[in-house]
């Protein structure tokens, strides 16, 4: 067979090229699993905030003068309301991290956590014990006054809104975490990427090995130098 009834796809030593290698595998474009791994990393960062705003903004709009067992309230933040957005909040950010080193069943795993975390957030938002305060009145000086305690939109919007964020994050990894590029693998050690090397590299090697790269007798030595 001529060379030029060679195969395209092979390298000079009968090896299939790195390209094509590639291309017979049937996965995705490293660039999609990338833009997915970052749009991940968005909504955790998305949802890590709107839960943190909501721990500081007002949830309930407290008339002056309402009294909580007894003593004299005032409006009602979601920090001073319920515990669960500040560390959740943590949890999504700690999850960058995890997301961006993690691969394969690891990072899945991570994502059904994420998605159960998120979806729970929304339901104490939404349905939780936020809404169970002892009202107890009016303080003295204020008995004529009227008005009720008013839930805001707002707070509880936003821990809705990043527990969503982060339900979301969850399900994307879940599906297709083990995917998607893990950020860093271009560090990794020696031994869990070997790339292949240049034909005229190898050849300087030899020659630096002493071998003759005229002598045919040697072409079914390795190519490391070393006798098999």
């Amino acid at each position: 067979m001529s060379d030029r009834d060679a195969d395209p796809r092979e390298s000079g030593d009968g090896r299939a090229a790195p390209a094509a290698a590639e291309g017979a595998s049937g996965g995705p474009p490293a660039g999609g699993d990338k833009r997915a791994l970052w749009a991940v990393v968005v909504a955790l960062l998305l949802g890590a905030g709107a839960l943190w705003g909501a721990s500081g903004l007002v949830w309930i709009e407290v008339p002056q003068g309402r009294t909580v067992d007894g003593r004299l309230a005032d409006d009602f933040t979601g920090g001073e309301l319920v515990q669960w957005p500040v560390p959740i909040a943590l949890l999504a950010l700690a999850a960058v991290a995890a997301a961006l080193a993690l691969r394969g069943v690891a990072r899945r795993l991570l994502g059904v956590l994420l998605a159960v975390v998120g979806g729970w957030t929304v339901y104490l938002a939404v349905a939780g014990d936020t809404r169970e305060i002892a009202w107890s009145g009016w303080a003295p000086g204020y008995e004529g006054a009227a008005g009720e305690p008013s839930w805001t939109f707002l707070g509880p919007a936003a821990a809705v809104a990043g527990g969503v964020l982060v339900a979301l994050a969850g399900v994307v990894l879940a599906w297709r975490g083990h995917r998607m590029a893990r950020m860093g693998a271009k560090y990794s050690a020696p031994g869990d990427r070997r790339a292949p090397r240049d034909p005229d590299a190898e050849l300087w090697d030899a020659l630096s090995e002493g071998a003759d790269p005229t002598d045919s007798t040697g072409s079914d030595r390795p190519r490391d130098g070393r006798p098999e």
